[in-house]
C-alpha cells in the first residue's frame, strides 16, 4: 500500500487585500518530499499526527506538498492550480490520501476551494479513500462531504489539539481500510455566524456544543465535530455546521448532527457579542493595578486575515496616558527602511503603519507619527516554542525596536500573531516588564501569554479582521444569516 500525505492549509478572509501567492504558501513557496516530510513529522501541526498514523499502517509513505499561507485574501488562481495539480497527481499514484487542510479556503476562481480541490482529486482517482484534517474554524460543504471519506476537525481554540485532530483522521482511515469502519456522514447547517470570541471552546456557549459531540462519541459515533466557521469568509456557505460519522447508518448520523445544530440554534443570542467602545476598554486597563495587562487588538489580527498595520489601539492608549507599553508587531516595510538606514541609536521622527489601502474598510486606517529611538535592528526569525502552531518557522523579515519613552514598538516586514512570547524576547524585550501588551491577537494568545499577564481586555481598534460584522459589505453569504438578519430567529 502507499499512502500520500499532504498538507493545504489556507483560511481565507475575503475582506482582506492581502494576497496570497505561491510563495506565500512557505519559505518562497510550498515544500515537497523529505524537507516537507521533515519540517512536519515533528511539528505541532495535524500534518504530525497524519504522518504518525500512516507510518503505523507499514505503508509507502510519501509528501507530495506541504503548503500553509497566514490567513489573508483569496488564493491567487496559479497558486491554486499548482498545489491542486501536485496532489491530483499523487492521487494517480497511492491508495489512500490523508489531508492535512483547512475548510475555509477561497480562491479567486472558486468560493469552496476545498471542495472544488477534493471532487478534482476523487475524479482522477475514484474512490480513492481520503482522510481530512480541518481546522475548527472550517466552513464545511456538501461537496466537501461528497468527495472525501473521514473529516475530523480541532476540538479545542484556541487550538491546542492539532497533532491530535491528525491522529483521528489517521486512524478513522485506518480503521475504514481495515473494514472496520463503513463511514456515513452527515451535516446539520446552522444559519448563524457566531462571534469567535464565543467559540472558546472551553466557554459558554461553544463549551455545550462541545460536551453534546463529546456524549455523541462516548454513545458510539465514531466521529462528531462542530465546526463554528469563519465569520470573515463571504461565501454561500460560510456557518456554524455539525458534521456526524456513523458506522454504516446515515439516517443515525443526520439525527446526531441535527440535535447538535438544534441545540447551536437554541443558544445563537450567546453567540453574539457587544463591542465596547476602546476609549472606554482603555479607561478599564488603566485602572487596574499592577500589569501586565494583555490588550488584544482583536480587530487587526493577521490569524484572521488582518494586516497588521492599525494604529489605532496603539493611538488611543498613548492619548489615554497609558505608560509602559509593548506593542508590536506593526508590520511596516517603509517605516523598517527607514529606521534601518538611520541606524542603531538614532532618534528620529516618522509615520509608522496604515501602507495598504482596504477597500473593505468604509474608514481608511490612519498612520501615527511618532519620535522615538532605533534601539535594534535583527532578521525576525525565529521558531514557535508555545503551546500553539508549536514548531511554527517565522520570518518577520527585517525587525526594528522603536522606543518612544511610553511606548517601545516592534516594527517588521511581514506579519505573526501573539503565539510566542519570544516573539518579544527574541528582540531584548521581557513582556513582564511591562505595564500594557497590545497584541494583534483574538484568542489564540491566551496559552502563551495569559500565564504572565495580570488581565487582558478585548480592544475593538479598526482592522480588516473586525468581528463587527455589520460593518462589512456581503455579497455572497446566503440569507438570511444570523444575526446579520434578525428576521430568521
Amino acid at each position: 500500500m502507499k499512502i500520500a500525505v499532504g498538507m493545504f492549509k489556507h483560511e481565507t478572509n475575503t475582506f482582506s487585500p492581502v494576497p496570497t501567492r505561491w510563495q506565500d504558501f512557505g519559505p518562497g513557496g510550498p515544500l515537497f518530499g523529505a524537507e516537507a516530510y521533515e519540517t512536519f513529522r515533528r511539528s505541532g501541526y495535524s500534518m504530525a499526527g497524519l504522518l504518525e498514523e500512516a507510518e503505523a499502517t507499514g505503508a509507502e509513505i510519501f509528501v507530495p506538498i506541504a503548503a500553509r499561507a497566514l490567513p489573508s485574501a483569496p488564493v491567487e488562481r496559479d497558486a491554486f492550480e499548482r498545489v491542486a495539480d501536485a496532489l491530483c497527481t499523487a492521487a494517480r499514484q497511492c491508495d489512500a490520501m490523508m489531508l492535512d487542510i483547512h475548510g475555509a479556503m477561497v480562491a479567486e476562481h472558486y468560493d469552496d476551494g476545498e471542495g472544488e480541490l477534493l471532487s478534482r482529486l476523487r475524479a482522477v482517482a475514484p474512490g480513492l479513500p481520503i482522510a481530512l484534517a480541518l481546522d475548527s474554524h472550517a466552513n464545511i460543504t456538501q461537496r466537501m462531504i461528497d468527495n472525501c471519506t473521514v473529516m475530523p476537525g480541532y476540538r479545542t481554540y484556541p487550538h491546542l489539539d492539532m497533532v491530535e485532530t491528525g491522529r483521528l483522521a489517521g486512524k478513522l482511515l485506518r480503521d475504514t481500510l481495515d473494514g472496520k469502519l463503513k463511514p456515513a456522514t452527515a451535516m446539520a447547517r446552522v444559519p448563524l455566524l457566531p462571534n469567535m470570541l464565543r467559540a472558546v471552546t472551553s466557554e459558554q456557549p461553544m463549551a455545550q456544543l462541545i460536551a453534546a459531540a463529546a456524549e455523541a462519541e462516548r454513545n458510539g459515533m465514531p466521529c462528531v465535530t462542530v465546526f463554528s466557521g469563519f465569520p470573515l469568509s463571504d461565501t454561500p456557505d460560510s456557518v456554524l455546521s455539525v458534521v456526524a460519522t456513523s458506522n454504516g447508518d446515515l439516517a443515525e448520523a443526520e439525527a446526531v448532527a441535527k440535535r447538535i445544530g438544534d441545540l447551536a440554534w437554541s443558544l445563537r443570542e450567546q453567540f453574539t457579542a457587544t463591542f465596547e467602545p476602546l476609549g472606554d476598554a482603555l479607561t478599564r486597563a488603566k485602572a487596574i493595578t499592577g500589569g501586565p495587562v494583555i490588550l488584544a487588538d482583536l480587530s487587526d489580527n493577521c490569524h484572521s486575515g488582518g494586516t497588521q498595520e492599525s494604529m489605532d489601539v496603539v493611538e488611543a492608549a498613548l492619548d489615554k496616558g497609558l505608560e509602559g507599553i509593548l506593542a508590536g508587531p506593526i508590520v511596516d516595510r517603509e517605516a523598517v527602511a527607514q529606521m534601518v538606514a538611520a541606524g542603531v541609536g538614532e532618534t528620529m521622527t516618522l509615520s509608522i503603519g496604515a501602507r495598504t489601502p482596504i477597500p473593505a474598510l468604509r474608514t481608511p486606517l490612519r498612520p501615527l507619527r511618532l519620535t522615538g529611538r532605533v534601539r535594534s535592528i535583527s532578521d525576525g526569525r525565529f521558531t514557535v516554542e508555545g503551546p500553539v502552531f508549536t514548531g511554527m518557522q517565522v520570518n518577520l523579515g527585517r525587525t526594528v525596536v522603536f522606543d518612544t519613552g511610553p511606548l517601545v514598538l516592534v516594527v517588521s516586514e511581514d506579519r505573526v500573531e501573539a503565539l510566542d512570547p519570544q516573539q518579544f524576547r527574541l528582540f531584548g524585550l521581557e513582556p513582564t516588564r511591562f505595564r500594557y501588551l497590545i497584541l494583534k491577537s483574538k484568542v489564540q494568545y491566551r496559552p502563551a501569554f495569559m500565564p504572565l499577564a495580570k488581565a487582558a481586555i478585548d480592544c475593538n481598534g479598526a482592522g480588516v479582521a473586525s468581528l463587527d460584522l455589520e460593518s462589512f459589505e456581503w455579497r455572497k453569504l446566503r440569507r438570511p444569516t444570523f444575526p446579520l438578519d434578525r428576521s430568521n430567529a
